[in-house]
């Protein structure tokens, strides 16, 4: 979930939807959690709109420079890696009373490798037991991968990538009741479709773009992304889906191209920085904070807790972003560059 930064351009106002769309998914998870569904019931969309997000920015930021891939992918691990390491011995940490294998699991999350192969497990497991969010991280990692060698494709190759992604995703949808899949080793291959199809939406948006004239203010596109997440569940959820993945979404991210100024500047700017360390490290804060409000005496889940949760979950997230990834990808770059 890189920043979308070239010849001087950030698209403030996409970043900052990146850390509502973090925020959707933090809530979603923890209306999981504490047995409350209609706490942002449809947050799980917020990976399809990363999804969308991270192709528009990639082909922004790479589409025309010559770039190879392993160049490419070094780049990319450098930007996700070192909170993903963070994040799996955290996890490993939290789980060792609690779970077998450990070691295994930390050996494959360390090296970005999903559970696929696993046998003697339940099949609903995640794919990174000790960060389950982890699934899209590699799914976009992935997509990105299989999607440089490409990047100059002409339109049309594009329209098919799109249609025969989309004409997959559709009955996939309608026959599991939403698109709410692919983090578990029963139906990770669903979730490569899941990625392809948005991904593939929001690297042509950033196509179209340029014929594009009209832009929304970010403050109301906010507004409006967290309003579809908010939705409470519904009877035809597998249509509502696909609607935001498939309309929804596209039309956020091309009308988000008017960069805000001023204060709203700041606060975008925030929420773009905060979100890649929020949702890579959301799971692992809340198991923290948990235990030790059971550790004082806690009960239950009141919602002073949960909202307390929040707030320091965000402020985890931002301390970690300063204290160990900002300076953890700064060094790995320079050696890199020094290599």
């Amino acid at each position: 979930m890189g920043r979308s930064i070239q010849h001087g351009r950030r698209y403030e106002a996409l970043d900052g939807l990146r850390g509502v769309a973090a925020m959707g998914v933090l809530l979603y998870h923890l209306g999981g959690w504490t047995s409350r569904p209609w706490l942002m019931a449809h947050g799980y969309l917020s990976v399809d709109f990363f999804f969308c997000l991270s192709g528009f920015v990639l082909a922004h930021a790479y589409g025309d420079r010559s770039l190879g891939w392993l160049a490419f992918m070094r780049a990319r691990l450098v930007r996700v890696w070192p909170l993903m390491a963070l994040s799996m011995i955290a996890g490993a940490l939290v789980m060792i009373g609690h779970r077998s294998s450990i070691l295994q699991c930390l050996v494959m999350g360390l090296v970005l490798l999903p559970r696929i192969w696993v046998t003697h497990e339940d099949s609903f497991s995640p794919l990174f037991p000790l960060n389950p969010p982890a699934w899209s991280l590699f799914l976009e990692l992935l997509a990105g991968a299989l999607w440089l060698p490409v990047r100059r494709v002409s339109t049309l190759w594009l329209v098919l990538i799109i249609v025969v992604s989309g004409g997959v995703l559709i009955p996939i949808a309608y026959g599991m009741g939403g698109v709410q899949t692919g983090w578990d080793r029963a139906t990770y291959w669903i979730g490569v479709i899941r990625t392809i199809f948005p991904f593939a939406l929001g690297w042509a948006c950033y196509r179209m773009q340029a014929y594009v004239r009209v832009s929304v203010p970010a403050g109301l596109l906010a507004l409006a992304l967290l309003a579809v997440l908010a939705v409470p569940p519904l009877d035809y959820t597998a249509t509502y889906d696909l609607v935001c993945v498939a309309v929804v979404f596209p039309l956020i991210v091309l009308l988000g191209h008017r960069d805000p100024t001023g204060r709203a500047a700041v606060i975008c700017r925030f929420s773009g920085e905060v979100s890649y360390p929020l949702y890579a490290l959301h799971w692992v804060l809340w198991e923290l904070l948990l235990r030790l409000f059971r550790a004082v005496g806690g009960q239950g889940y009141p919602a002073a807790f949960i909202a307390s949760a929040v707030v320091l979950i965000v402020f985890g997230a931002w301390m970690m972003l300063k204290i160990y990834d900002i300076p953890v990808r700064r060094w790995l770059k320079a050696r890199l560059a020094t290599a």
